[in-house]
């Protein structure tokens, strides 16, 4: 685990953090993450302005690190101010995934209250953050949140009593933060308190990847086609020079709410556009051009030009071929598309493809470059050493029909 001191030292201004606090049950094993706002210039919390943290938090975790590789299979807490959580950036993530972390800085209002009903019709669960008594606001949105969070150093000891039974008798889950001592575990666990974090069992770990920012004109463009109501068809050609997003928009694609979504294997960006929805699109392009207001990499990495590069070869190789399809095109392109993703994200291949739900065909090819597909991506890479005649021969043995090649795509 990285320290702050190595952060500081080591960071990258590619670099993004997020810092994960396990929450355990009863029995200590570890059921979620409370997700924490890490600044990669510090290390730190160095916590400004809430609605910004939370939204990097949100940006960072879905676009850069990934849910999966982030959470592990677990759900997360997530700190929100109220702006977040009357923001639309909310529909960004996985309702079932996580619970939102009703901030003490929150007014605890009958508007409030309406919000948290609204949210846990979407399918999350909700957290009064920092409680340390019992108040009348409280005791007004008790019944409409999951789970209370005792500020547990801060309670006065002769009354923590009364204070958990009164939740208990509300039918809501107790989470014991802070714990630091084995005493206060303890006593935690005696009066009932369903779940526990704190330094005791860990302290925060920090995770970190390489930046994922679509250059800003790419984000805008999009922004700006979504916001006229362009058909879909014209949205997803944009998207087609825009791999960064692409990969983005299939993790959006992945943790739709829509029936079905993440046991659909996505074949082509036509596919990822409508399984996420360009409503969704559109919430994730404000919240990329929100958290990262300065600071952006205006050009794109070199490894998604070249990404791009690839896809637009292997869509013209496989269009050259006799009895190529439309759908075989889409599907060379998007594999051609997140070719070299894996590498400008600074991940691991197989972890990154365990969190994008694209065809086993894309998967295989682009990880054991097997199939046709995995013979196109081999072709690419011939021509990007300067073998252009062996990419020849290579696609020319993928035609059916044994006609080969009509015509060598250009690369350029």
């Amino acid at each position: 685990m990285a320290t702050n001191l190595e952060i500081e030292k080591g960071a990258d201004y590619r670099d993004v953090f997020v810092a994960r606090q396990p929450i355990v049950d009863r029995r200590g094993r570890a059921i979620a993450y409370e997700l924490l706002f890490r600044d990669p210039s510090f290390g730190n919390a160095r916590i400004q302005d809430d609605f910004l943290c939370t939204s990097a938090v949100v940006e960072r975790t879905v676009g850069s690190i990934g849910i999966e590789r982030l959470l592990d299979g677990k759900d997360a807490f997530l700190n929100c101010s109220a702006d977040f959580l009357y923001s639309h950036f909310v529909d960004v993530l996985p309702a079932k995934r996580f619970v939102l972390e009703v901030l003490e800085s929150c007014a605890l209002t009958p508007r409030l209250a309406d919000r948290c009903i609204a949210l846990g019709q979407a399918g999350f669960r909700v957290a009064l953050d920092d409680v340390r008594e019992i108040t009348p606001e409280i005791r007004g949105v008790l019944p409409v949140v999951d789970i209370v969070k005792l500020d547990w150093p801060f309670i006065d000891i002769n009354r923590i009593g009364e204070i958990v039974a009164e939740i208990k008798a509300a039918g809501k889950m107790i989470l014991a933060e802070k714990i630091e001592h084995r005493s206060e575990r303890d006593v935690a666990l005696e009066l009932g308190c369903d779940l526990l974090q704190g330094y005791y069992f860990a302290t925060p770990q920090i995770m970190s990847a390489r930046k994922s920012m679509p250059p800003i004109a790419a984000v805008l463009k999009v922004f700006d086609l979504i916001t006229h109501e362009a058909p879909q068809a014209r949205i997803a050609l944009a998207l087609n020079d825009m791999p960064l997003l692409v990969a983005q928009l299939l993790r959006l694609a992945n943790s739709s709410s829509q029936p079905h979504a993440q046991a659909a294997k996505v074949s082509s960006v036509s596919q990822a556009l409508a399984m996420a929805g360009s409503t969704k699109l559109l919430q994730w392009c404000c919240l990329l051009l929100y958290a990262n207001p300065d600071g952006l990499p205006v050009d794109e990495d070199p490894l998604a030009l070249l990404a791009e590069r690839r896809a637009m070869f292997m869509g013209k190789a496989v269009s050259g071929l006799s009895g190529a399809d439309r759908s075989m095109e889409d599907r060379a392109f998007l594999t051609g598309m997140l070719s070299l993703l894996p590498l400008a994200c600074g991940m691991n291949e197989r972890s990154f493809f365990d969190e994008l739900a694209v065809a086993d065909e894309i998967k295989m090819a682009i990880l054991d470059r097997r199939g046709m597909l995995g013979q196109l991506l081999l072709a690419s890479e011939q021509v990007e050493r300067g073998e252009p005649q062996n990419a020849r021969n290579l696609i020319s043995a993928q035609s059916s029909s044994g006609e080969g090649l009509r015509e060598m795509p250009g690369y350029y």
